[in-house]
């Protein structure tokens, strides 16, 4: 198994791989949703140093089209590990021109069988960023029935939704005032709070807790999924750190630790993380209204 870093920006890279990174997620910029955004300058010299993955996970306009295709060009001659992709004209390009690129299947919400991982395995896409709304039982389901290999986030905030609208601006200059932010929160009477975060992609609504997966880390190292992610946004850099070292130190010892042991550090990581796992160990449940 590989830790993939999602990193708030570039200025911990180096810390992250002294202490077990093995690549980092990074958007380009204008066609990433949720990724730190560089320009491809700036990717060729980062990659040179790192092992990059590179996030173009947005709805492609037909205008972008021809600019995409250019810079995916561009991205099969350098050393990157591979990129994630949304819409499908990212996956009609690769194949059409035949590029030298590894897909990563990364359409938020809808990785979540090993069927469509099969189908996308078979037009070439050998990597695919599970959905952050299944259980470990569906992940460790999925792993056993796909030759796709898997990432799987572990730690950060999940997302919940996402909207091409400037939610934010249009409330204010409904109430006619200037948005300050790019980020709020919203915490209504007896309910969670949510994070909602503007740029010039859209808005994004994310839960106000991270996700802490120490606990299901332990299974997908015995199961051996590919990779897991820790998305840094919204921790402060000291805490990332320490989760990093605790995770890397998961991965050295797992194999032998006792069953006091594996508590010792799951609770350690409750004083990094909190305790919210999200839908690891609770499955989502639709009711149909009567009538």
């Amino acid at each position: 198994m590989k830790y993939l870093i999602i990193p708030k920006n570039l200025k911990c890279l180096e810390e992250y791989q002294k202490n077990g990174a093995e690549g980092f997620i990074l958007g380009i910029l204008n066609y990433s949703i949720n990724y730190e955004e560089i320009t491809l300058e700036e990717l060729k010299k980062i990659s040179t140093k790192y092992p990059i993955w590179v996030a173009m996970n947005k709805n492609i306009r037909n205008e972008e089209l021809k600019d995409v295709e250019r810079i995916l060009e561009e991205l099969s001659t350098l050393s990157i590990e591979g990129v994630l992709f949304y819409d499908l004209s990212i996956l009609s390009i690769v194949q059409r021109k035949k590029l030298n690129i590894q897909l990563v299947w990364h359409q938020t919400h809808m990785v979540t069988n090993c069927k469509t991982c099969e189908y996308y395995w078979s037009q070439g896409v050998k990597y695919g960023f599970i959905s952050n709304e299944i259980t470990l039982e569906e992940i460790l389901e999925i792993k056993r029935n796909t030759k796709m290999k898997l990432m799987v986030q572990v730690v950060g905030y999940p997302i919940m939704s996402h909207s091409r609208r400037r939610l934010i601006d249009n409330y204010f200059k409904d109430i006619d005032k200037k948005s300050e932010k790019e980020v709020y929160q919203l915490t209504e009477k007896n309910s969670d709070t949510l994070l909602i975060r503007e740029n010039q992609a859209g808005t994004t609504i994310l839960f106000g807790k991270p996700m802490n997966g120490t606990r299901a880390l332990y299974d997908l190292l015995e199961n051996e999924v590919d990779y897991t992610i820790l998305d840094m946004h919204f921790l402060e850099d000291s805490t990332g750190i320490e989760v990093l070292k605790l995770y890397q130190e998961i991965k050295d010892t797992y194999k032998k630790d006792s069953t006091s042991e594996r508590e010792e550090k799951i609770n350690c990581s409750y004083q990094l993380l909190g305790d919210f796992t999200n839908f690891f160990y609770k499955k989502t449940i639709y009711k149909v209204k009567r009538g």
